[in-house]
């Protein structure tokens, strides 16, 4: 029996990232392939289609891996297949993962946000130590 919200599709999904993932640590020779990271993998109600996200950093290097994964991708398919001895064996749809771009970006930002107040009270507070060590 399913546990519910998590049925046979995402239990699938889950296992062709595992596969995938494991594919290009193990047997892509192409380096443009080689830094590729699965992030999530969606399937369709029917499983004919698995849509992979990919984290793939620097941004600059996505052209490259598009035209590597292109080339790639009956391999990519078969060798999912034969792994999870499924009768059909999805296509894969790749997709870049947008979530690394929008933590750098977050991380930027807090970089240079001016913490406004907290930056004050620490400073008093070490005033307050000195001002301490004084008497």
């Amino acid at each position: 029996m399913d546990d519910v919200g998590y049925g046979r599709t995402d239990r699938v999904a889950e296992r062709v990232k595992r596969e995938i993932s494991d594919v290009f640590q193990r047997q892509i020779n192409d380096p443009r392939l080689k830094d590729c990271v699965v992030s999530r993998v969606r399937m369709s109600g029917d499983m004919q289609v698995a849509w992979v996200l990919l984290s793939v950093w620097p941004e600059d290097i996505r052209p490259d891996v598009t035209k590597a994964l292109e080339k790639a991708s009956g391999f990519l398919r078969r060798e999912v297949g034969r792994r999870m001895s499924l009768r059909h064996s999805p296509e894969l749809r790749f997709e870049f993962d947008d979530g690394v771009t929008t933590l750098m970006g977050i991380d930027r930002l807090l970089e240079h946000a001016d913490m406004g107040p907290a930056e004050d009270a620490k400073e008093s507070e070490e005033d307050a130590k000195e001002s301490e060590e004084e008497e």
